[in-house]
């Protein structure tokens, strides 16, 4: 085996280890990515739910496609190489649409949330409202909010008493009044969550999908040197 062989052969190891890592990185994504979109599960799309979803089966097939990978450049397997680099095509073409999708969903995402929150808040603590009513409470309380634009929205709903959930010190009365509120209203925060999980899917994307091609690009090197020195034995 000539020393580009040789490098070439280990490189290709290596990139294939990468890929074994970024499938774990994806996992990881999907289950950040999961627990913050599950508190707005009933202020968001089904579209946008399903995304962790779509991302832990792109995480787990790719984990999959790194292992054959790496058993073909081991064992010098060539169609192993083969099946590992169409695989792998087909989850980089997958990873760059999700975030195509990501990106061109943003805006009807937020019109979609921004519209649920208009719905629901009248309902708040009334009988048929019982699931928005706690995700009203959970948000507000988890990412420091109040209302969808400010504790004011709660005015014409509450008779201006507020949503303990809204504030960070409750009263010994019991009440939550405005001084003790939140002052950022909900739908800001969503917007400021939404776009950051935005950006890690699209350059985790692009990240991986480098790694990805240039593991394709060599696993095709590496089929084709072990093509011609089967010709040569």
């Amino acid at each position: 085996m000539s020393i580009c062989t040789f490098l070439g052969k280990y490189i290709l190891y290596l990139f294939n280890l990468l890929c074994l890592i970024s499938s774990v990185g994806i996992l990881s994504i999907a289950f950040i990515i999961n627990q913050k979109l599950y508190k707005w599960s009933n202020f968001i799309s089904t579209d946008l739910i399903t995304t962790p979803q779509i991302l832990l089966a792109i995480g787990i097939g790719l984990f999959i496609i790194s292992i054959i990978g790496l058993c073909g450049v081991l064992r010098d397997i060539g169609w192993l190489l083969t099946l590992f680099s169409v695989l792998l095509t087909i989850v980089l073409i997958g990873e760059l649409i999700l975030s195509g999708f990501v990106y061109q969903m943003r805006n009807e995402i937020k019109d979609y949330a921004l519209n649920q929150m208009n719905h629901t808040i009248s309902g708040y603590n009334k009988t048929g409202f019982e699931a928005s009513t706690q995700t009203w409470n959970l948000i507000q309380a988890d990412i420091e909010c109040c209302g969808i634009y400010g504790p004011e929205d709660w005015k014409p709903v509450t008779a201006n008493k507020l949503p303990t959930s809204c504030c960070y010190a409750i009263p010994l009365d019991g009440f939550c009044t405005y001084d003790e509120s939140y002052k950022d209203g909900c739908f800001e925060k969503f917007e400021s969550i939404l776009q950051e999980n935005s950006k890690i899917i699209i350059w985790a994307a692009i990240g991986f999908a480098l790694i990805q091609l240039f593991a394709v690009f060599l696993a095709c090197c590496r089929k084709c040197s072990l093509h011609k020195e089967y010709e040569t034995v």
